[in-house]
């Protein structure tokens, strides 16, 4: 079982790192969405795409070994937590600080995607009113007159008085 532990807890870790990279990722597409640097943005969507997927296969690496843990115990964990209860020593405290700081990065990333999400709402609603302003103005303003003819009144984009 102390093998399985250390295995899961470098499976843990290689995890951690890969999430603070993602936050790079995150606090760089914050600063693309300010600037508009949409194809910046794209390829810093591919990277975290890339990145997620890396995660996913070390999940399934340490799911299997849960599982092995599982089986040779014949205990169920279900989660991290469980596993905690049955570690004792320099393993148990490791995986209770691997899984705090795990908590704390997945947190940073949640706020920073919530910023990035009111940015691009806030593009998109600002894109919306100039799209709605423009088509305004070239509607067509006919009116007609008492004589049957159609009068064309000029627009201005903006209204100046000086």
């Amino acid at each position: 079982m102390n093998q399985d532990v250390n295995s899961i807890i470098e499976i843990l870790e290689k995890e951690h790192n890969i999430l603070k990279e993602i936050l790079e990722l995150c606090h760089s597409k914050t600063k693309f969405i300010v600037e508009n640097n949409i194809s910046a943005l794209i390829g810093q969507a591919t990277i975290e795409k890339q990145k997620a997927e890396e995660i996913n296969k070390l999940e399934d690496l340490r799911q299997g070994l849960i599982a092995k843990i599982s089986n040779g115990k014949s205990i169920e964990i279900t989660s991290l937590d469980n596993l905690v209860e049955f570690c004792e020593g320099k393993q148990k405290q490791k995986l209770i600080d691997i899984k705090n700081s795990i908590s704390k990065v997945v947190s940073e990333i949640k706020r920073v995607n919530d910023l990035n999400l009111r940015l691009i709402q806030s593009s998109l609603e600002y894109i919306d009113f100039m799209t709605n302003l423009i088509s305004s103005y070239f509607t067509d303003d006919t009116t007609y007159q008492k004589d049957g003819q159609n009068k064309i009144t000029k627009k201005n984009l903006f209204d100046v008085k000086l």
